[in-house]
């Protein structure tokens, strides 16, 4: 079941955050966001993190907790978004 919710909640964000759309992907329960190591992180994950959050936020009935990483190649930071 958590997989087919994930799954939803995958396509609504492809559709909320098209400039992302490429770099978001649901591996083992987790929301994995892989941006590029030209981009400045600290800037980056921070309009990440309030896209995601608002339009996450709009799910009024939510199923699970949801699990967020944005990566690049040498910085990772998570964040989870409770039920």
């Amino acid at each position: 079941m958590n997989e087919v919710y994930l799954n939803k909640v995958l396509i609504y964000l492809h559709q909320e955050l098209p400039d992302y759309q490429q770099h978001i992907k649901v591996t083992n329960g987790k929301f994995i966001i892989t941006i590029s190591d030209m981009a400045n992180f600290q800037r980056t994950y921070e309009d990440l993190y309030r896209a995601i959050v608002n339009n996450i936020n709009r799910i009024r009935n939510r199923d699970i907790d949801l699990e967020f990483t944005v990566k690049s190649e040498n910085q990772e930071r998570d964040f989870t978004i409770l039920k």
